[in-house]
């Protein structure tokens, strides 16, 4: 009797293994990876269409140059950032946003899987974003290290 019990005991302990050493740990990484799946609230605290009164670029105000900047943001943390130049052409920059704490973290179409960390303040009405980042801003053809500070308004 004892030998027929001992090998479903160990049949047992095998799934049990598999389960530990296999499946929680995908569990675990499927809970945490981080995939747009699930967007945080504060994204639809601050979705919708924002205009900047004050556009600073590497210390050149785009506003106070006559032209405009745009944010729109969607509920889903999809957002297209518009900057109009006078003279140049228009850039426009899509993709998907959301928050790591207190930083607004930003995910361009350009660059899939790499993120950048922006300073945000905001109520219902204002938005604030301060940043380092990485574009074509003069126009030139290559991108430049690039610091901008945006006032904007819903």
């Amino acid at each position: 009797m004892k030998n027929s019990t001992y090998p479903h005991a160990l049949k047992n302990r095998a799934l049990t293994l598999l389960f530990v050493v296999i499946m929680a740990p995908l569990t675990f990484l499927v809970a945490c990876k981080k995939d747009g799946g699930q967007v945080d609230e504060r994204v639809s605290e601050i979705a919708g269409t924002w205009t900047a009164t004050s556009a600073s670029f590497n210390g050149v105000d785009v506003v106070d140059e006559g032209g405009s900047v745009t944010l729109e943001i969607k509920d889903s943390g999809r957002f297209t950032f518009t900057i109009k130049r006078n003279g140049s052409a228009d850039m426009v920059f899509t993709g998907n946003l959301g928050f790591d704490e207190q930083w607004l973290e930003v995910e361009y179409d350009t660059n899939p899987g790499e993120f950048e960390y922006y300073d945000i303040t905001y109520d219902a009405h204002n938005l604030h974003l301060g940043a380092n980042s990485e574009f074509d801003f003069d126009g030139d053809g290559s991108d430049e290290f690039v610091i901008f500070f945006l006032d904007m308004v819903r």
